[in-house]
């Protein structure tokens, strides 16, 4: 089935429709009718998700030798990095983990959020400011790998005359609130000692940033690929700066609720196996690949092997260098300290959370340490 998380606080509507069931995946993407469902709304919707997902508990599949699959579901957006998941579904790399992946496509993260704490969500594939948002509302979830790096793969793309970060002062500029291009342009507001109130925002849907700038309706907007290249073919428009010059910023992390970390280990191995062996077979048979992954993001394969030229897959001993230990923090505890102060002085989050409970390597330090992150 084809089931909503809820697009909270935007455009959307509810429907639900058949999906393909594919190699231990399971493919939940929301139907948009065009209707509003405001925070109010958001309550019955979870409720009505929920109920939906017990009934599929029940029929569940079965892996490669016949053996019953654990199921997850796993949240994310259309980004992408995330493009070796589909890879992974259609080569059976999860369901020969014993696990049966359903993947979510929710852009909004407050309904992803909701999710979690519903219980109702166990995994997702974000930025790690997400994360931070998450851990100061206090939703159980903690990241366990780092599995992209963007490296020109986000950007700000901006009219002709704006060639500065100060140019944006006073300028109308798109981007989703409380979300991965806020981030960015915060970070880079607060490096050069500016702030997001200086800027006139107008918020939308993480997906609509670029087509509002198309429409003419803002004179900049905070997006990524593919729309980034989209946006940049606007008469006179071009990329004001990008994560290739601003790289560290946005860092996409596997995020697991607690309770499954706990309670199904071996569920977060499989999970953690299967990426990196979809990564790795990316790397190897790219034409292959892209021709799986492609139609998902509504690119031909050439295009979907450029895009991916703006981002960067760690392996699973790279991903630790950036967790690092507590002894000697990794690029990732201070990169999540930097976000978590930004976002609580621009009033974004209540309070700083603690990176130290929000990263948690320790399994895929084990795989790594025994060699079986791809066996």
């Amino acid at each position: 089935m084809s089931l909503p998380l809820s697009r909270a606080m935007g455009t959307a509507g509810c429907s639900w429709s058949l999906a393909r069931r594919n190699n231990g995946v399971l493919l939940l993407s929301p139907q948009r009718q065009g209707k509003t469902v405001t925070r109010k709304h958001l309550s019955w919707i979870v409720v009505l998700w929920l109920a939906c997902l017990l009934i599929l508990a029940g029929c569940g599949s079965e892996g490669p030798e016949g053996e019953k699959l654990d199921r997850l579901s796993i949240a994310f957006q259309s980004w992408v990095g995330y493009g070796p998941l589909y890879p992974a579904a259609d080569k059976g790399f999860f369901a020969e983990e014993g696990l049966e992946l359903m993947f979510v496509d929710e852009e909004l993260d407050a309904a992803r959020r909701d999710a979690f704490k519903a219980g109702m969500l166990d995994a997702e594939a974000g930025t790690i400011d997400l994360l931070v948002s998450k851990r100061a509302g206090d939703t159980p979830v903690v990241a366990i790998a780092v599995i992209d790096l963007s490296l020109g793969g986000d950007a700000i793309v901006a009219t002709e005359g704006i060639r500065s970060l100060e140019d944006l002062v006073g300028k109308r500029v798109s981007l989703a609130r409380d979300d991965v291009g806020e981030t960015f342009l915060a970070y880079l507001l607060h490096e050069a000692g500016l702030s997001l109130e200086q800027l006139t925002i107008v918020p939308v849907s993480p997906e609509k940033a670029a087509q509002a700038f198309l429409d003419g309706k803002v004179d900049a907007a905070v997006t990524w690929e593919p729309w980034v290249s989209r946006a940049a073919a606007r008469e006179g428009a071009h990329v004001l700066v990008s994560t290739r010059e601003k790289p560290g910023i946005i860092v996409d992390v596997l995020t697991v609720r607690e309770q499954i970390v706990r309670d199904n280990p071996a569920a977060v191995r499989g999970l953690l196996r299967g990426w990196y062996r979809a990564v790795e077979y990316y790397k190897a048979h790219p034409d292959e690949g892209s021709r799986v992954i492609a139609p998902h993001f509504g690119l031909s394969p050439e295009q979907y092997r450029k895009e991916v030229k703006g981002l960067y897959w760690p392996t699973c001993e790279e991903a630790l260098e950036h967790f690092g230990t507590a002894e000697h923090p990794g690029s990732l505890w201070k990169l999540f300290d930097t976000i978590a102060l930004i976002k609580h002085r621009n009033g974004r989050i209540p309070r700083k959370p603690d990176g130290g409970r929000a990263l948690c390597p320790d399994m895929l330090r084990a795989l790594c340490d025994k060699g079986m992150a791809t066996r």
